[in-house]
């Protein structure tokens, strides 16, 4: 029984994860626009847009890798 109980409390946090990462990935999204707009708006140089995106391509390869190791977390969580 205790091992259902585990398993029940891996997926519950492996779907609050999956929350995270979603929420996560759609604030960068919005982020992305935004410094895009602004930019543009406010003639920003290039220096600092291109600071500004690398920014954003971090956060979302933060959110690639988390989701690589959630989707190996659960294949080696079934194979057991």
């Amino acid at each position: 029984m205790a091992g259902k109980s585990s398993k029940l409390a891996n997926d519950d946090k492996l779907s609050r994860d999956g929350r995270r990462l979603a929420l996560v990935s759609v604030v960068g999204a919005f982020a992305f626009i935004g410094i895009e707009t602004a930019g543009a708006m406010y003639n920003w140089p290039n220096h600092i847009m291109g600071l500004l995106e690398l920014g954003i391509a971090a956060v979302f390869l933060w959110v690639f890798i988390q989701a690589f190791r959630m989707w190996r977390a659960r294949q080696s969580e079934r194979d057991k």
